[in-house]
């Protein structure tokens, strides 16, 4: 297998990886903070 190929896949997988992570955190703080806004009123 090609040096060049498990490179770019090594980098897509932890692009995924970072992808991934960022959004279920972004998303919980996000649900959270709608969440709140709508039991306020």
């Amino acid at each position: 297998m090609p040096i060049w190929f498990e490179v770019i896949a090594l980098m897509l997988v932890a692009y995924l990886i970072g992808l991934t992570i960022g959004f279920t955190l972004w998303g919980r703080g996000q649900v959270a903070e709608i969440e709140d806004t709508k039991e306020a009123p």
